[in-house]
């Protein structure tokens, strides 16, 4: 055989190996620039320390996977999204103390009558109609808006992998792909709110710290 065909054959052998490979890396997120903090705890910063910001959930929030100038993106789906307005504009208390010792205590949300993530319908005649998502500031003035396609918008809603998870759809695998808004991009241009993160990797804890921002 001559060595031409055996390389030939060698190619397409690993390009066969080559293809569910690459599906294996993608379903873990090995293309992407994004994490999912699954493996992480949520916390914010008050004043130095680090409280837990449960209900804000882990799986449904990722970051850069680059250190410098990390953002911060969540799941622009899920109705969760309203306690980070919260912490924006410091509507919780601490609550000191637990038993978790990586964490100084929780952050109890305060009840405000601000709705800042609401959802309504477009209608295209009396049957057919789209999902709208709004965000809202403090003034209750619009500042995202959002066609619920569950897909990336090209503006700041990101389609990020959360790695190590697949979902079934017409029969075949595919990586577990959902749309994060970049809070960290939202906040500073549209609340003037500086969003940074520290992350712990020795204790798995990701502390935001979100501040006014300084006059640019």
């Amino acid at each position: 055989m001559k060595l031409r065909v055996k390389l030939s054959i060698f190619a397409f052998i690993l390009g066969m190996l080559m293809i569910p490979a690459y599906f294996i890396l993608q379903t873990y997120g090995i293309f992407q620039k994004e994490t999912v903090l699954s493996d992480y705890a949520l916390a914010i910063d008050v004043n130095g320390e680090s409280y837990g910001a449960w209900p804000l959930i882990n799986s449904f929030a990722a970051m850069d996977k680059q250190e410098d100038n990390r953002q911060l993106y969540y799941r622009i789906d899920m109705s969760h999204l309203q306690y980070l307005f919260n912490l924006a504009y410091r509507e919780y208390e601490v609550k000191p103390g637990g038993d978790n010792p990586y964490l100084a205590g929780t952050v109890d949300y305060q009840t405000t009558d601000h709705n800042y993530v609401q959802t309504e319908r477009k209608y295209e005649n009396a049957n057919d109609f789209t999902t709208v998502l709004n965000l809202y500031d403090q003034d209750g003035q619009v500042i995202y808006t959002y066609d619920n396609t569950g897909k990336a918008d090209h503006e700041l809603v990101e389609s990020i992998i959360h790695q190590g998870m697949s979902r079934n759809s017409g029969g075949s695998s595919e990586p577990a792909r959902d749309p994060y808004i970049n809070i960290t991009a939202l906040f500073r241009d549209k609340l003037n709110i500086d969003v940074k993160l520290t992350v712990d990797e020795e204790h798995k804890v990701v502390t935001i710290r979100m501040n006014k921002s300084e006059a640019r």
